[in-house]
């Protein structure tokens, strides 16, 4: 049998830290609407722009932990690697932010390549 592959227009990742409301290691769904990416969990919804999104990485564990917390270390009891998706954004004050999300999987990175077709200046022109 064949099967189509789907478009992945919603993820459940695990936030790290940088929504507002929403706890530290727990799940996070995010969507991707036509102008946003919404974030929620069990009592809140945010709403990100993409004119706001600056950029987004993708990153193992001890990177992430080394650029963004001076102490590159790998959390994990059993070694396993996990991925953080960060997006850096400038927020409605002006201050340039951002929001960290990780996974053990490719499911993270896939979504936010979708996100990123959606950035209006993200055209590269040389």
């Amino acid at each position: 049998m064949f099967f189509k592959k789907k478009d992945i227009n919603e993820v459940v990742l695990m936030h790290y830290e940088g929504l507002i409301g929403f706890k530290q290691d727990f799940p996070c769904k995010a969507f991707i609407e036509d102008e946003n990416v919404l974030f929620k969990n069990d009592t809140t919804d945010i709403r990100l722009s993409y004119n706001q999104i600056n950029n987004i990485d993708y990153m193992p564990e001890t990177n992430f932990m080394g650029k963004y917390h001076n102490n590159p270390v790998n959390t994990s009891e059993t070694n396993a690697v996990k991925w953080f998706s960060v997006i850096t954004y400038t927020s409605s004050s002006g201050e340039t932010k951002y929001i960290a999300f990780w996974s053990v999987d490719s499911k993270g990175r896939k979504f936010f390549e979708k996100v990123e077709q959606n950035i209006p200046h993200k055209k590269v022109v040389l």
